[in-house]
């Protein structure tokens, strides 16, 4: 496979068409739904406030208020107050009165009285007829005047629909009430005929504060000059909360009903408005959408897009100020739904495939082929470069790109003309055909040695070395397979090989090792966690005078699990703090009953190298201790070589602590590791445990015989005590005896067994003394 960029705009326009689409097909739901609507109310209102202007005064509205109330006593009236009100407007110069009010039989001399003050100004006074909806009832009652006033008073109808977002939003010109038809009375102020149903939308730009206004008790029982009325329509309805109600007014609060049929009769009285919709803007909208996804010049596309919102943003502005309303929604959503896409296609898609290139080496990330996730018929390799993050950590930044080149320089030499990716920490891939595989391991190993050349970079010389992992899963998405390739790479230099094939076994066996990691504490909680103990012998006299702690999980339905598996995942997983401190916990309550029979018994518990880096080991014996009232002297806690080097100086630091409070330490499996006598000495251990490989070679070799003794005389010469551990034969038991060790362990004196055979075992007169094999 040549070297070869990764191509992203093939599908680009079939996409965004599909995305125009998808965007065309949404705000048209928006519009023909009215889901944009409270957007729309937002935007109008903020017009309203914007073009606020006060009211022509042609308008007067004349309440049933507090006042009226207090001077004319409590609501409902006597209707001879209205005939008296009538008179009084009339002779105050009113031009025509609509009353807000039902007027239903109530007295019939004040009925007779105000329809005489009715019939005295023919054609200049109207009542107002209603709708009244019910809960429950699918049709409207007709609220009618009763017909002794009807008869002398012009009836329009007064009926208004309110929404719950911006009030009474639309007003009619005519309903039909009752099967009839009235003009409504916001038409009739304004004068103006209108022969079908129809609606406009209501101009809330008038300010209901400019609204002239008097209360009904400057007319009527007032003694005083009438207020200047002349020529005026006067609009008369309840202002008061105790016997009218208040309606929303968008942008301006609350207010009577009265003062909104007066606001409908001056949105009239100025031209009228009409409802353009939503379609018209929506057109200009998808113009600016397809300029932006689909247009060839793209450099120009936020700068339309953003003059798209603005242009209808202003012209809905204009618009509503010569009486054309229209809804913008639909086609701002469409818009900025469009130019976001755009700009996340055009930056944000960048952005995040700007990891597609390494700016250091100059090579392809493998994000070049995570963005087309899909499998690959290729074998995918995985190279993994040792001390690689180390070696860049100790170098100046100036100088990475020196250390990458070099890498890069030996690793082309294999990878011919294939593309080599660039991945995270020293790890590189390429995709190789299959038939290639024989030929590359040749390559895999003739890099190896390549690597095993020192590296120069600001004249230090670096020793690197490099493993390689295979993934044949071709028909995985290559995500996964870059995991695999890498944990195969990794695998291979763990064990020390040049390069390794992806084994799904393998996964299965970290499946299962994760598996133990769930079950783990509920094992411990259970019980399916326990402590044996292997007795400990002292070979000159025979007796058990210890015993070492040793986990074992016994498991539900897969029965006994190694302890070198779930040690090894508590270890990685943080569980070995819990699981250290249960068997501490339980060694020491059992050395709690053994030392009832020999005070000198000890326990012995191994502790993990994880645990020498934190005090948190300090405070877990302390409690042990403490908990079980067992001595610190009886306790022996076995430490590896190799775990005491790992962690240096702090790990001394703590044993000395241990040794301080009266433990006694243990180097565990003496001679696997490479310590030096210097450290050796280091350690302030009171006990050396020779690994069983020694003792079981001894009837086999003179010269295991020899390191065995000159390995005791060194211990003795530090100051020690001698534990052999893996005696299997009687012989070995006595060859260790003649050479001086003190105490022994193995299978030929006692299995791993439960604590109360342990308990059993141990005597103060060693002819009492029970071998358990």
């Amino acid at each position: 496979m040549p070297n070869q960029k990764v191509q992203h705009g093939a599908a680009a326009p079939r996409g965004k068409r599909k995305l125009l689409a998808w965007l065309v097909c949404l705000t048209l739901l928006i519009g023909v739904a009215e889901l944009g609507e409270p957007l729309d109310v937002a935007l109008r209102a903020a017009q309203f406030t914007v073009r606020a202007r006060p009211v022509s005064g042609k308008i007067i509205t004349v309440g049933i208020d507090d006042k009226a109330l207090a001077a004319l006593g409590p609501w409902p009236w006597k209707r001879d107050r209205f005939a008296e009100l009538t008179d009084r407007l009339m002779a105050a110069g009113a031009s025509r009165i609509f009353y807000n009010v039902p007027f239903q039989p109530l007295e019939a001399k004040g009925d007779r009285a105000f329809a005489e003050a009715l019939s005295r100004y023919p054609g200049r006074i109207f009542l107002a007829a209603n709708r009244n909806f019910r809960p429950g009832q699918k049709s409207a009652d007709a609220v009618l005047p009763m017909a002794m006033l009807a008869k002398h008073a012009g009836i329009v109808s007064n009926t208004k629909w309110v929404n719950y977002l911006d009030g009474v939003s639309r007003m009619s010109f005519r309903q039909t009430i009752d099967g009839k038809q009235y003009a409504t009375m916001w038409a009739s102020i304004a004068n103006v005929e209108h022969s079908q149903d129809g609606t406009f939308p209501v101009d809330y730009s008038f300010q209901i504060s400019s609204i002239p206004y008097h209360s009904i008790a400057d007319f009527v029982g007032h003694k005083g000059a009438l207020p200047n009325i002349k020529g005026k329509t006067i609009i008369v309805g309840n202002s008061s909360n105790v016997v009218g109600s208040v309606m929303p007014v968008l942008s301006q609060g609350q207010s009577a009903e009265m003062f909104v049929t007066a606001i409908g009769a001056e949105t009239l009285m100025h031209g009228g408005t009409r409802s353009a919709g939503w379609i018209p803007t929506w057109l200009l909208a998808f113009a600016v959408a397809a300029f932006c996804l689909l247009g060839k010049w793209p450099r120009f596309a936020v700068v339309v897009s953003a003059s798209g919102v603005f242009l209808i943003i202003v012209a809905a502005f204009i618009l509503q100020s010569i009486g054309v309303f229209v809804e913008v929604a639909p086609s701002l959503i469409l818009i900025v739904a469009s130019g976001v896409s755009f700009v996340w296609q055009r930056f944000g898609a960048r952005k995040q495939s700007q990891g597609a290139m390494n700016p250091v080496s100059g090579l392809p990330t493998v994000n070049a082929i995570l963005q087309r996730d899909q499998s690959d018929l290729n074998i995918l390799v995985a190279a993994r470069v040792s001390r690689f993050t180390e070696i860049v950590s100790t170098l100046p930044p100036d100088n990475e790109r020196d250390l990458l080149e070099q890498v890069v320089s030996r690793l082309s030499l294999g990878v011919g003309r294939l593309q080599l990716l660039h991945g995270d920490d020293g790890n590189f891939f390429w995709l190789m055909p299959p038939e290639q595989l024989g030929s590359a391991v040749d390559q895999f190993k003739a890099l190896q040695l390549i690597f095993r050349n020192p590296i120069m970079v600001a004249q230090k010389s670096f020793t690197v070395d490099v493993a390689f992992g295979v993934d044949q899963e071709v028909s995985r998405p290559l995500s996964h397979r870059l995991s695999s390739a890498l944990a195969a790479a990794k695998s291979a230099a763990d064990q020390g090989t040049c390069w390794k094939i992806h084994d799904p076994a393998a996964a299965g066996a970290q499946q299962w090792a994760l598996s133990l990691l769930g079950e783990l504490d509920q094992a411990l909680d259970n019980g399916h966690i326990w402590v044996a103990y292997q007795p400990k012998m002292e070979l000159a006299t025979r007796g058990i005078i210890g015993a070492e702690a040793l986990v074992r999980w016994t498991h539900a339905t897969r029965g006994p699990i190694g302890p070198d598996e779930f040690i090894t995942v508590a270890e990685r997983h943080g569980r070995i703090e819990k699981l250290t401190a249960f068997v501490l916990n339980d060694a020491t309550s059992v050395g709690a009953q053994a030392i009832k029979i020999d005070p000198s018994f000890s326990v012995s518990v191994n502790i993990s190298s994880i645990l020498l880096a934190s005090r948190n080991i300090i405070d877990m014996v302390r409690q042990a201790l403490s908990a079980n009232n067992f001595p610190a002297i009886n306790l022996v806690l076995e430490v590896t070589e190799t775990a005491a080097m790992a962690e240096g100086r702090v790990a001394i630091a703590l044993l000395e602590e241990l040794r301080d409070m009266g433990v006694q330490i243990s180097i565990d499996d003496y001679g696997t590791g490479m310590s030096t006598l210097e450290y050796l000495r280091s350690i302030p251990a009171t006990e050396l445990k020779i690994d069983k490989q020694f003792s079981q070679a001894l009837n086999s070799s003179v010269e295991d015989q020899a390191v065995m003794q000159s390995t005791i005389e060194l211990a003795h010469a530090l100051g020690m005590k001698v534990v052999a551990e893996g005696i299997e034969t009687a012989e070995t038991q006595y060859l260790l005896t003649q050479m001086g060790c003190e105490i022994g362990q193995g299978y030929h004196i006692c299995r791993p067994t439960d604590w109360q055979t342990v308990l059993a075992m141990i005597h103060p007169q060693p002819g009492s003394l029970r071998m358990v094999n």
